[in-house]
């Protein structure tokens, strides 16, 4: 069996340490002793590496490990700093962040750790609660050997595509929306309590897909101004899209018969330069603010097309996550399908005895992989 094609556990996490009740995506966020129960049990059972080492043995440029399990991270949030790098400087373990340079902090600025609350240094106020990563903190993260800071593309966004409303801020998910709209705003989009208040309410939200597939439309500012006017009286604390439509469904069906509803549909080479600016870009900005190489680049939300596929290659990246479209293929520089971990019912021994269970599982490990196979054959 081919180096590449042997299984190998790339573990992937978000948000990390307390969560953040009004931050409505702290799903995200595992908390730090179930995060800690985690490292412990990958450090004592496996050999931990970076990504890119797991490239460098694909490769052939560095000797394969025993057991060999990778650590990751997606988009860069500020309590990768606070409470995750602390456990894994605790525990000695490597790890990849995949950072999106449009939503790091650019203020020069480095906030407290857990460890700094815990030697009574800090308070958790003072290390703050969500934002994302500075630069600082990144370079003091990577100059402890530990922290390999990698792209997640520039935007990490998603973007209208077609004329079908799917509901009217605020009641609507309107997060990328509004990262649309201000993208000065994103670094703060957690931090910031009045982010969700940057659009009018009565905005309207149309059908989005992830800005690496996504073939744009330009909605007709007329439309959007006449849904805020329409809604400015609507009680947006009783939402239902029912009702907010029945205002809106006159004008959203004029416009539409008139073919006002879409001004523009991105032609090709628009979207090639916004990939380029994507793909490109993150690489050359990350690499200029932390004097590195950046060799890897993870598709935000799974999504990547085969033109993103090329340019990524192109630009010199020398691994890439797998992504919906690549899920099975056989290349040494795709990485394979990340695993993530989550809480059941509250309880670390539940959740650190499912952790193992997928971990082992998937690298068909005795008596992990057998017993869910015994499993999967009694639930089917």
């Amino acid at each position: 069996m081919r180096e590449y094609d042997k299984p190998v556990p790339v573990i992937y996490y978000h948000s990390v340490g307390e969560k953040n009740p009004g931050w409505k995506r702290n799903f995200l966020t595992l908390g730090t002793k179930y995060f800690e129960d985690q490292i412990r049990y990958f450090r004592k059972n496996f050999s931990v590496i970076s990504l890119k080492e797991m490239l460098d043995i694909r490769e052939g440029s560095a000797k394969p490990v025993s057991n060999p399990l990778v650590i990751t991270f997606d988009d860069g949030y500020l309590d990768n700093w606070i409470w995750a790098f602390p456990v894994l400087k605790r525990y000695d373990t490597k790890a990849t962040i995949f950072v999106s340079p449009e939503f790091v902090d650019p203020r020069p600025v480095v906030r407290p750790t857990s460890l700094d609350i815990e030697k009574g240094r800090a308070d958790f106020d003072q290390a703050g609660n969500g934002s994302f990563l500075s630069w600082d903190e990144m370079r003091l993260m990577e100059q402890s050997g530990l922290i390999d800071i990698q792209s997640h593309t520039m935007t990490h966004t998603k973007l209208f595509v077609s004329d079908h409303l799917t509901g009217f801020h605020p009641g609507a998910d309107s997060f990328y929306a509004i990262c649309n709209l201000f993208r000065d705003y994103k670094p703060y989009c957690i931090s910031d309590p009045g982010f969700d208040e940057l659009p009018e309410p009565g905005y309207p939200i149309f059908e989005e897909k992830s800005a690496l597939i996504a073939r744009a439309v330009t909605i007709n500012k007329d439309f959007n101004d006449e849904s805020i006017a329409l809604l400015k009286s609507y009680p947006f604390g009783k939402y239902e899209f029912s009702s907010a439509w029945a205002r809106i469904k006159p004008v959203y069906e004029y416009f539409k018969s008139q073919n006002r509803l879409i001004m523009a549909v991105e032609t090709e080479q628009d979207y090639l330069k916004r990939l380029h600016y994507e793909i490109y870009e993150s690489k050359a900005v990350i690499e200029k603010a932390l004097n590195k190489r950046v060799d890897i680049i993870a598709w935000p939300h799974g999504d990547t097309s085969e033109t993103a596929v090329e340019l990524a290659f192109a630009a010199g990246y020398r691994g890439i996550t797998s992504g919906k479209i690549l899920s099975g293929r056989s290349d040494f520089r795709i990485f394979p399908e990340r695993i993530g971990t989550g809480t059941i019912a509250k309880s670390r021994f539940l959740t650190i005895w499912r952790t193992r269970m997928k971990v082992n599982r998937y690298i068909k490990r005795f008596p992990y992989f057998q017993i869910d196979k015994l499993y999967r054959l009694i639930k089917d």
